[in-house]
């Protein structure tokens, strides 16, 4: 069992694990998670068991208060102030083994030695509910374009919340 960076060759597994995991209306393509990977691969991972993908987590430097649409391109940042979680994702076969939370710690782990202060993510599914016991908080005050970004997740089952990790950026 081991966290690994993800690569192109990956994405067909990744896809299996994506389609098994979220409605109809939430998968995105392979080719947006090739890009994604191809763009920022030092921040996507995968959760390998005995050459199975496990579940996998795509990741990206960004900005607090800044939510990427659902099937968009990740952007690109020279600002970036957190490490915002765009999908992850644990096989049904490959539950209760606390595997996302050591995806979770992966990514925190590297989102501090990045130097970034806080975690970003948008929760779907009803998934409010678990990132709240990992220390995230709904996002109130987002503005109206960020609002209207954040209804393409279908708006009555997601909501943008962030964790900060320390007060100042690491120099």
């Amino acid at each position: 069992m081991a966290v690994f960076t993800l690569s192109a060759v990956d994405v067909p597994k990744l896809m299996l694990v994506q389609q098994d995991c979220y409605s109809e209306e939430l998968v995105e393509s392979a080719a947006v998670m090739a890009a994604r990977i191809a763009a920022c691969s030092q921040t996507c991972w995968g959760y390998f068991i005995e050459q199975q993908m496990a579940g996998y987590l795509l990741a990206y430097p960004s900005v607090l208060g800044s939510i990427t649409p659902l099937a968009a391109a990740f952007p690109l940042y020279q600002n970036a102030n957190c490490l915002y979680l765009h999908d992850m994702a644990i096989s049904v076969d490959f539950r209760g083994q606390s595997l996302a939370p050591e995806l979770l710690k992966h990514a925190t782990a590297e989102t501090e030695k990045m130097g970034l202060q806080a975690l970003a993510l948008v929760a779907v599914q009803g998934a409010e509910g678990y990132w709240a016991k990992q220390g995230f908080v709904k996002e109130m005050n987002i503005t109206t374009e960020q609002q209207a970004i954040l209804d393409t997740y279908l708006p009555e089952i997601a909501c943008y919340m962030t964790k900060q990790l320390r007060s100042e950026p690491k120099l």
